[in-house]
């Protein structure tokens, strides 16, 4: 006897992956599981950000859903001589988020009065074939952070006046389905 409900829900899931509604990881051969760096946008603050966790947070404090695919990160290391924490940082004076994984960026986080919230992934210390780079984008005149690695991700940040700052680290890139 087929469920109704159940195989309703089944259907309605294979077609929003279908339709790219929903991303699905990147399959690996070392046993690596991906999550989805998702992109933020608080139109009120103008305020960009890509994270993986703090998504009810995100929507509380008037932030929108805008991008799935920026990019993919691991959910836990496997190598940590290879991978390194993306970590996300919030500075409530200002409203905002911050994702680093590099010396600089942490220490820039916490002089500017940012407060960690936690490690969100890892991501790749240096370039790994089927990687691309994870970069950090500033916006004086938005005073705002922004990670990027997706085309759409970097236009957002170079047609925005946004200034490239470093590479945090090297991510499966979120077309890689």
């Amino acid at each position: 006897m087929i469920r109704t409900g159940r195989s309703l829900g089944l259907g309605a899931a294979v077609l929003l992956i279908a339709l790219g509604a929903v991303a699905v990881p990147p399959a690996h051969a070392d046993g690596e599981q991906f999550m989805n760096l998702v992109t933020y946008y608080n139109w009120d603050r103008e305020d960009n950000y890509s994270a993986v966790t703090a998504a009810d947070h995100a929507r509380e404090t008037g932030y929108q859903w805008i991008r799935t695919k920026e990019a993919w990160v691991l959910a836990r290391p496997t190598d940590t001589s290879t991978q390194k924490p993306l970590v996300l940082y919030y500075n409530s004076e200002r409203g905002d988020y911050m994702s680093t994984a590099t010396t600089e960026g942490i220490a820039s986080a916490e002089s500017a009065g940012y407060v960690r919230k936690g490690v969100q992934a890892y991501i790749y210390r240096n370039h790994e074939p089927g990687t691309v780079p994870l970069y950090q984008y500033w916006s004086w005149d938005r005073q705002d952070n922004f990670a990027a690695a997706s085309p759409e991700g970097i236009a957002s940040a170079e047609s925005a006046e946004y200034v490239r700052v470093r590479v945090e680290g090297y991510v499966r890139p979120g077309s890689d389905l």
